[in-house]
């Protein structure tokens, strides 16, 4: 019988299925990937389930959130960005994982001023020159993952959300939360390893998750 005390586990799998000129910037080339990383998905949770990739359907709660059609119970999110698929599952509460690839944005500022509270604000203009876009979507990825695990149409802004160093390299605090999304305490976010150019974050509404984090062999079912 798990331990209570050492926290739900959240499984994460991540997988490069493509890298620097082949990622495609063609709607055909991107939809061609979507297919690819929709596939990929489809083979891990049907390794997890161990059942055939065909049984693998998904549904929709009422509030909208994708959800496997035969075992509602098992919490999944995944996320595709550029060349990379990061998906988290969970039995023990909702989950949410993030993936961004680090790209130039031309009003950076703007969107950070609208999206980041005033602490994350503060830490976000003190970062390196050149790293600006890259510490914006660590703090953005973390928000993100809360948002998915949520799943209910969110009853806030994204500057609502807010977290801070932790204790070790990549284990963030949870800071501060709209109310609709419970204490604080409730929460486990953490940051993934993921490639360079790339961040990537997941979320548990479950005090202190673990973290079996995994690789992904390339290819769906």
């Amino acid at each position: 019988m798990p331990d209570p005390s050492r926290g739900v586990l959240v499984t994460v799998w991540a997988v490069v299925l493509r890298t620097g000129a082949d990622v495609p910037r063609d709607t055909a080339g991107k939809r061609r990937l979507r297919a690819e990383a929709r596939a990929w998905v489809r083979g891990r949770l049907a390794e997890r389930l161990r059942a055939p990739a065909a049984r693998v359907q998904w549904e929709r709660s009422r509030a909208g959130k994708p959800r496997l059609a035969h075992d509602p119970g098992l919490y999944v999110s995944y996320s595709h960005s550029g060349g990379v698929v990061v998906l988290a599952v969970c039995a023990g509460g909702p989950v949410g994982v993030d993936v961004e690839r680090v790209v130039p944005r031309p009003h950076l500022r703007e969107l950070a001023e609208e999206c980041l509270a005033p602490s994350e604000s503060a830490s976000w203009r003190g970062t390196a020159p050149g790293r600006e876009a890259d510490e914006f979507a660590r703090l953005w990825t973390r928000k993100e993952a809360v948002l998915k695990a949520w799943g209910r149409g969110f009853p806030g802004s994204l500057a609502e959300v807010v977290t801070g160093p932790g204790a070790r390299p990549g284990e963030p605090v949870v800071l501060a939360l709209p109310a609709a999304l419970g204490p604080v305490g409730l929460w486990t976010v953490r940051d993934l390893g993921a490639p360079a150019g790339y961040r990537a974050a997941v979320a548990c509404r479950a005090p202190a998750a673990r973290l079996d984090v995994r690789p992904g062999a390339a290819g769906g079912a």
